[in-house]
């Protein structure tokens, strides 16, 4: 299982970050990560948001699951010769000002992201650059943001 971390900015935009590793490796991509064996959904989201962006765990109380979405890869994280097939849990959490100030989003060698980038929520949906299941998020924060 897996959780992504689909997050706005108070101007609309997704934060996408250039994948480094498999899978999705070169592909720009929401931030999130793998719920670990035995880890209580609760400390995984608190993990991931701390790990990834730097934000406090209350962040996220506000957040809106997306629902239950299957993710399936030709490679995977341990193996590039075995396919993986996450069942993803994904966040959808409007950012306020303060905590855009306070992202820390990480960078370098050995990290997740090459890069971060915001995008147009519009744009996203349909740059063929994003990964196909992030342009689905894209549509659904779309249709689900007042």
């Amino acid at each position: 299982m897996s959780i992504d971390l689909v997050l706005t900015n108070t101007d609309g935009q997704l934060l996408l970050g250039l994948r480094n590793n498999a899978p999705a490796r070169g592909w720009w991509f929401t931030p999130g990560g793998r719920i670990r064996k035995n880890e209580p959904l609760a400390h995984a989201k608190r993990r991931i948001a701390h790990d990834e962006l730097g934000l406090p765990a209350s962040a996220f109380e506000r957040a809106t699951l997306m629902g239950t979405w299957d993710h399936f890869y030709p490679d995977s994280a341990f193996d590039a010769k075995v396919s993986t097939h996450y069942v993803n849990l994904p966040l959808w959490l409007q950012l306020t000002r303060d905590e855009e100030k306070h992202l820390q989003l990480p960078q370098g060698t050995g990290e997740q992201h090459a890069r971060w980038q915001w995008l147009a929520l519009k744009q996203a949906e349909t740059d063929m650059a994003v990964h196909a299941y992030v342009r689905v998020y894209a549509t659904w924060v779309m249709q689900h943001r007042s």
